[in-house]
This record gives C-alpha cells, sequence and structure tokens, in this order.
C-alpha cells in the first residue's frame, strides 16, 4: 500500500510539473520594457507572438537574442511580434546593456518566474530553463511551446523557429487550430 501511495504521489508530481497540452488559450500577459512602455498579449491580438523567457546571464538565451534579430526584423512586417521576459534576478539592473550587448531590438523586460509558470501552466515547483518559448497565433492560442531542454528544437533553433513561424504567419486571423 505505501508503495503504491509513493507511486501516486510521483506521478502526481511529475503531471504538476509538465506543462499545459499545446494548443491551449494563452493567459493574460504585460511586458513593462526598459522604455516603461508597456506591451500586452491581448493588444497584440491579430499577430504571431513569440513569448521567450531568457535570463540574461545565461549563454544560451543570448545566442537566442541575437540569432532572433534578423528573423524579427525578416518577419515583423508580416506581424511577427517578440515579447522577452528576463526572469534572472539581476536582471533589472543589466537589461539595458544586455540589450546593447546583443542587438536586442524587440520588446524585452523584466519578469518574474511566477509568471513565467503560470503563463506556461507550469508547477511552482517544476524545475524549468531558459531559454522557454511559446509560439502563440493570431487568435492568442499557444501553438508550439519550447522548453529550456528541448535539445533537438534549441540544437537547429532557427531553422525550427522558422519553419514553425512560417506555418503561424501564413493563417489568417480565425484560423486555430
Amino acid at each position: 500500500m505505501r508503495t503504491v501511495r509513493c507511486i501516486l504521489i510521483a506521478v502526481g508530481f511529475t503531471l504538476a510539473a509538465i506543462a499545459g497540452s499545446v494548443p491551449r488559450e494563452a493567459p493574460a500577459l504585460e511586458l513593462k520594457t526598459t522604455h516603461g512602455n508597456t506591451v500586452s498579449l491581448k493588444g497584440l491580438k491579430g499577430k504571431v507572438v513569440a513569448v521567450l523567457w531568457v535570463s540574461t546571464d545565461c549563454p544560451h538565451c543570448q545566442e537566442t537574442c541575437e540569432e532572433l534579430g534578423p528573423l524579427y526584423e525578416e518577419l515583423s512586417g508580416q506581424g511577427l511580434e517578440i515579447m522577452g521576459m528576463a526572469v534572472n534576478p539581476n536582471a533589472p539592473g543589466n537589461i539595458g546593456a544586455f540589450k546593447a550587448k546583443h542587438q536586442v531590438e524587440f520588446p524585452i523586460g523584466v519578469s518574474s518566474r511566477s509568471d513565467w509558470m503560470r503563463f506556461a501552466d507550469l508547477s511552482v515547483m517544476a524545475r524549468a530553463y531558459v531559454p522557454y518559448m511559446m509560439l502563440v497565433d493570431r487568435n492568442g492560442v499557444i501553438r508550439y511551446e519550447h522548453r529550456g531542454r528541448d535539445h533537438e528544437f534549441w540544437h537547429d533553433q532557427m531553422d525550427n523557429l522558422r519553419k514553425e513561424l512560417s506555418e503561424l504567419l501564413a493563417e489568417p486571423a480565425g484560423a486555430s487550430r
């Protein structure tokens, strides 16, 4: 009986740590940028939004932000927006230098781990890694989700991202799957 109880508890914790299923409705999300502007996911409805959770100290996050710059420039005219959410404790003091050093042209600001866990539908006990990206379609539905440990995606991130974004950008509003 004790073994069964332990197994059930372990399964419960495992399920609580797994992100919600995709596709799913994106919860509300706001970003206060380094310029003092507020960007809301709701205000971006009709656009495809890449929500990117990063740590300004993470080399993989730095690389991702650098590579997203040209992609953002290329696809923003087709309806792509990026919301960069820095979650590390020292981000408030270094986000300006991070943006300058890594040529981040898309909106990025400071967020919290709790906002990240809520948005990703993860348990607060989950062990989550950055970069962590979710792609939200024109209708506010999370269609793709890539955890920091999704090595297959991040290994060839720009080709994988370009494929997914092309699919989402080709869809008109009202065409969520």
